[in-house]
């Protein structure tokens, strides 16, 4: 350890000598040369024009040393002239790209109906809220674009899944929606209408069929005609009273053709998308699903309207006859 920390390189005992002075050592050194040379030719000639011959032949090394230098300096910054241009160019060309790339998104955003001043309002806020806001906001607003950018990247696939319920994805559908509604809903959604979150769903229904003149069914599926009761009939009108065609079937008395298939939540949308709602063998951890390919929207169409055709008459029935 002590040899190493005592050894030193050349480097470290050598001394650099600056170029100013090497300049002029390497002039005196010349012109004493030259005047050395000139007395041993010319003795006899007067020391004044030797002196002058020395001075002057010293002169011209010491402009030939600066103007190497000044061609080396000259050499370096129009080097790096060509390596800033080059790089200028390429950031020219890749703003240009981009620019390229972000007008053809914008066209096709357009073509597609989409509103691209949306997209430039999303923009915007995003930058806004990302230079401006609390780190926590910030961090939200970095999640909400990943979430929002996954979803879009599952959607193009035409068929996407989140988990939980995702009960915003499906008011967007509902808004949505220009032609119809059908959605099959299971014993296990009667405690869900008698939440706000259902009445606000039913008010979004409302507007669907007054405004917009989508048709609405919804069938309630129970395991025998014996859970056709009072509450189920009270949940029956209210949709009603909302403008849904209503319906219940029960599941040991379909017809064997149709016995065997899924009945699974689900909501069709205008026929072309559904929503579904999938839950494990204990009736728990539900998990939401968008689905647009058309053989598989085509397949819950059909199963729906299976159980349309099967369902009971629309009344209670009580006292367990």
């Amino acid at each position: 350890m002590d040899g190493q920390q005592g050894a030193r390189g050349p480097a470290a005992g050598s001394l650099r000598m600056p170029p100013v002075v090497l300049k002029i050592l390497i002039t005196v050194a010349v012109g004493t040369v030259t005047y050395v040379i000139s007395n041993l030719i010319a003795p006899s000639q007067e020391d004044l024009w030797q002196l002058a011959l020395a001075v002057l032949t010293g002169g011209a090394v010491l402009i030939v040393q600066y103007l190497g230098d000044f061609e080396q300096r000259l050499g370096a910054v129009e080097t790096g002239q060509r390596q800033h241009r080059h790089e200028l160019t390429e950031l020219v060309d890749r703003g240009f790209e981009r620019v390229g790339e972000v007008t053809g998104l914008f066209s096709r955003l357009e073509q597609s109906g989409m509103n691209a001043e949306d997209v430039v309002r999303l923009a915007r806020s995003a930058a806004q809220v990302g230079y401006e806001g609390p780190a926590i906001v910030r961090a939200v607003a970095r999640a909400e674009i990943e979430r929002l950018a996954s979803s879009m990247a599952k959607l193009t696939s035409g068929s996407a899944d989140w988990p939980g319920e995702n009960n915003d994805l499906l008011i967007d559908l509902t808004q949505c929606a220009r032609d119809s509604i059908d959605a099959i809903s299971s014993f296990l959604d009667r405690a869900f209408w008698e939440t706000e979150a259902a009445k606000y769903y039913l008010d979004l229904q409302r507007d669907a069929i007054r405004h917009r003149g989508v048709k609405v069914r919804r069938l309630f599926v129970v395991t025998e005609r014996e859970e056709f009761d009072e509450s189920l009939a009270a949940i029956l009108e209210q949709h009603r009273d909302t403008g849904v065609e209503v319906g219940v079937v029960a599941l040991s008395e379909l017809p064997p053709r149709i016995r065997g298939g899924e009945t699974l939540d689900v909501v069709i949308f205008d026929g072309e998308v559904y929503f579904e709602i999938t839950r494990d063998v204990r009736q728990l951890n539900p998990s939401a699903k968008v689905e647009a390919r058309e053989e598989r929207v085509a397949r819950r169409k059909a199963r729906f309207d299976s159980l349309w055709d099967a369902r009971l008459e629309d009344r209670p029935v009580l006292g367990g006859g």
